[in-house]
């Protein structure tokens, strides 16, 4: 009836969150960012893989899961968002013994509890085999904030991206803006530290993105035509991504 410890490591100042996904584990640090461990079974190990080597004051962390490529989301004390992953191949990983930072955006407020849940199929007669079987393995990660909201963040397709990346480009000059704020200045990552590297991005602002369906037809054809595309094509990429998050 016992629990029996078979393996331990050393880590950072204070761990306060560990999750784990089969045998790996992440595990965040009260000021040094975040730990990827593994566990060997056969030899009962406990071994850090990688880890993030710069200082950030973590509130939550969670893995964000597209079919086999993996990332680690952390939210943090300054009121971002940043995803981490792990790729040996890089030379500035140094063989993997670095997280290397691949997005990140300001949201505005504290972030301190993720939960996962698989994309939602929708109407299954609009997907053929093989775009079921991607979106089966690819994962929803949920955030709660301290202010009583709740959001999301989803890996999209690669069309996707580049379509509504310059979708959002077009936006923020096109739209007027809440008490005239910039959306893509607020959204950039925030430091007081100064960091040796430019924010990556590389993550889309969909509070800016649904604007567009409360444009006029003529100006979501202006604005389609800006980018080389139609407004149905944005409109069904829009309604994708909300088809499959519509859990609540």
């Amino acid at each position: 009836n016992d629990l029996i410890g078979v393996a331990f490591i050393d880590t950072q100042i204070y761990i306060h969150s560990a999750i784990s996904l089969k045998n790996l584990i992440i595990v965040a640090d009260i000021y040094k960012s975040i730990s990827l461990l593994r566990y060997q079974e056969n030899s009962r190990t406990l071994s850090l893989v990688s880890r993030d080597v710069k200082p950030l004051e973590v509130y939550g962390i969670e893995f964000l899961i597209d079919n086999s490529q993996v990332g680690f989301l952390v939210s943090d004390v300054e009121k971002n968002l940043v995803m981490f992953m792990y790729c040996p191949e890089a030379r500035e990983s140094f063989g993997g013994s670095k997280l290397l930072r691949k997005a990140d955006i300001h949201l505005g407020y504290h972030v301190n509890t993720f939960f996962r849940i698989r994309c939602r199929l929708g109407d299954v007669a609009n997907y053929d085999k093989r775009q079921a079987g991607i979106l089966e393995k690819r994962h929803v990660t949920m955030y709660a904030t301290l202010d009583g909201g709740l959001g999301f963040i989803m890996p999209v397709p690669e069309k996707t991206y580049r379509r509504l990346l310059m979708l959002q480009n077009v936006l923020v000059t096109h739209v007027p803006h809440t008490a005239g704020l910039n959306p893509k200045g607020f959204r950039m990552y925030k430091s007081h530290r100064k960091l040796l590297q430019n924010p990556h991005k590389n993550i889309l602002d969909g509070d800016l993105l649904s604007v567009f369906l409360n444009l006029s037809i003529l100006e979501k054809t202006e604005v389609a035509k800006k980018i080389g595309t139609t407004s149905d094509q944005i409109v069904e990429d829009l309604l994708e991504i909300d088809e499959n998050t519509a859990y609540f």
